[in-house]
Order: C-alpha cells, then sequence, then structure tokens
C-alpha cells in the first residue's frame, strides 16, 4: 500500500450536501494522508473559508440537488482559481464493490492528474488498497481514466443498418477526443442492452445504457431509451422523463437533437448514419440554429441512405464521408483543443 508521505502535500476543499458523504470523504482521504481543509455544502460560508484556506482543488460532490444551487455552482466554475473535480457519486447508491472500487480510483487518479507534483506521477494507485471494503482497487489499465465534464456533446442517429456503421465509426475514434455521444439508435426496447454491450467491447469510449442522474463525461457513449426522453442539466447530469406526445419513431432522433442543440448551442454535433425514414430533419434544423455541425454518411456506404439523403436534400449537411472518415475527421476537428489539454 502506498504510504501516506505520497500523499501528504495536497489540501482539498470538500462541497457536499450530504453529512454522510462528507464524513465519508472525510474518512477516506484523510486514511490516505490528504488534507482535507474545507468539508460542508457549497454556500456562501465555503466561498469565504475557501478565499482564506491554502486548497489545492476543490471537489463537488454532484447529486440530483446540485443543479438547485445553479447560483453558487457558476460562482464556483467562473471565480475560483483552483482546479475543481467534479464527483458523481451516483455508483455509491450502488452495493456493488466493484463499482465504488472504480469510483474510488478514477477519483484518487484524478486528483494525482490535477496536483501538479512530480512525487505523484510515479505513484501506483493499483496497489492502493480500499479499507472500507476491503477489495482491492482495480488497476488504471482496467478502467476509465478520469474524464472531465462533457462540453462537447455530438448525437449519433442511426435506424435500418445504422448499427454496424456506428460500430465502425466509434472503432475509429481516438481514445483521447474530448467528445462525449448520445446515441439514438431505432431498436426495439428489448434489444438496447445488446447494443451498449456489443458497442462497449469494439470502442475505447464507455457505452452505457442511459441512467437517470448520470454526469456526462468526455469518451462516453450514452444510449437514448426508447420509450423516455432524455434531457442534461445544468450540471451535466442526465434527467430520463416520460415522452407526453408520442413520437413517429422511437427513440426520436429529433427530440433528442433538439434537447443537445439547446443545451450545448454551438457545442453540439450530429451524425445521422444509415437509415429509413425522416427522422432527423427536424433535430438537424435545430442544431444548425444553435451553431452546431451536421453531418451524414455518404449514400454508397449505407445500407438504407434514406434518412441521410433526405438532410442533404434539405441543405442541412456540412459534411457527408463514410463512418471511418468521419471519425478521422472529428478526430481533426478537435486536434487543436485535444493539444492544448
Amino acid at each position: 500500500m502506498a504510504g501516506n508521505s505520497e500523499w501528504n502535500n495536497i489540501h482539498i476543499a470538500v462541497a457536499s450536501s450530504s453529512i454522510r458523504q462528507r464524513n465519508y470523504l472525510q474518512n477516506m482521504m484523510q486514511g490516505m494522508g490528504l488534507s482535507i481543509v474545507i468539508n460542508e455544502p457549497l454556500s456562501e460560508a465555503f466561498f469565504a473559508k475557501l478565499d482564506k484556506a491554502s486548497a489545492d482543488m476543490v471537489l463537488l460532490d454532484i447529486d440530483e440537488n446540485t443543479h438547485k444551487d445553479s447560483a453558487l455552482l457558476d460562482r464556483l466554475l467562473d471565480e475560483v482559481d483552483i482546479p475543481v473535480i467534479f464527483n458523481d457519486i451516483s455508483a455509491l447508491r450502488h452495493n456493488s464493490q466493484l463499482e465504488q472500487s472504480k469510483w474510488y480510483t478514477q477519483l484518487l487518479l484524478k486528483i494525482a492528474e490535477l496536483s501538479g507534483r512530480p512525487e505523484w506521477d510515479a505513484l501506483d494507485i493499483s496497489k492502493v488498497l480500499v479499507s472500507h471494503t476491503s477489495a482491492k482497487v482495480i488497476s488504471a489499465r482496467s478502467t476509465n481514466a478520469p474524464r472531465e465534464l462533457a462540453r462537447n456533446v455530438w448525437l449519433l442517429g442511426a435506424s435500418l443498418g445504422g448499427p454496424e456503421m456506428v460500430k465502425q465509426f466509434l472503432m475509429a475514434i481516438p481514445e483521447d477526443l474530448p467528445v462525449a455521444f448520445i446515441l439514438a439508435q431505432h431498436l426495439g426496447k428489448n434489444f438496447m442492452a445488446l447494443l451498449a454491450e456489443q458497442l462497449d467491447r469494439m470502442t475505447s469510449f464507455s457505452v452505457m445504457q442511459a441512467r437517470d442522474g448520470h454526469v456526462l463525461c468526455h469518451q462516453q457513449v450514452v444510449i437514448v431509451p426508447v420509450d423516455q426522453r432524455l434531457t442534461i442539466n445544468p450540471i451535466g447530469a442526465i434527467n430520463l422523463q416520460s415522452i407526453d406526445t408520442p413520437t413517429r419513431y422511437s427513440p426520436s432522433i429529433d427530440l433528442a437533437a433538439g434537447d443537445i442543440g439547446l443545451r450545448y448551442e454551438n457545442k453540439a454535433g450530429m451524425i445521422i448514419f444509415s437509415g429509413m425514414g425522416d427522422d432527423a430533419a427536424i433535430g438537424a434544423k435545430k442544431i444548425r440554429q444553435a451553431g452546431g455541425q451536421v453531418w451524414a454518411q455518404e449514400a454508397h456506404s449505407c445500407v438504407n441512405s434514406a434518412m441521410p439523403d433526405n438532410l442533404r436534400l434539405l441543405g442541412l449537411v456540412n459534411v457527408s464521408a463514410t463512418p471511418q472518415e468521419m471519425a478521422e475527421m472529428l478526430s481533426t476537428y478537435y486536434s487543436s483543443e485535444r493539444s492544448n489539454d
């Protein structure tokens, strides 16, 4: 187990509305030798103490109540000049040592990454034991690296022939691309879990079915449910809601695109793959109106090109290419952002 001397040079301010979670973090971090300089809810008092504390970073717990303090959250993001870690505690709601170990590992890796201290670079976090569960933390190589809150979000829309085309696209995506994908695939409800499992094995991105409260991060692919509306709140957490008005297609690409364009504006994008029908036309207009990009699979590589062809006919497409080519072009599109990270 790593010695405390490797961890005791960093000071953390914890902001959490949960007493239980604050106590848990306090015990866990102090057990590793980390110094907790503030541990209380995000409030005016928190900011007053932060100005005087020698904190190296802020650890902000994200849950379903965080967005209610949007003014304080905005202030934290705009005025605080030290790194802020968004800590998604949804994994801790599951009684699973595996999920808790993944969460614990990712949190420690993120702290190490942001510390900027040379002695942390050689720290082998895979040797750390989770004393609270007596379970060994999974090696960083077998978990997803710590990810940042999604700011670039692209909708992937597909229908007939789409799963294979999406798979080709995701297989060609670089593992460090600063993008999150929302996948709206016309498919039966019973096949969504299988789709997530198959795609997850084929890409370096994490592919998952949508989960209410999950905080969307870069290098993730979230699949839109067939029977629920997926929106993303101001702090980046997924909200799943019942669909009030039945849509012609399930899930509705138009509905998902409109919500993403409204939320992310010119940081939103849309890629339409092989498929039948006219779903995506309204959504593509909304993405373009928000300042985002609309790309479409070129006709010859489609199983059925009706859906992307319709967007081209309407003059809504910025780029037409094969799935592999679009993956390469998206990498180039964000190359300057990746080089600055």
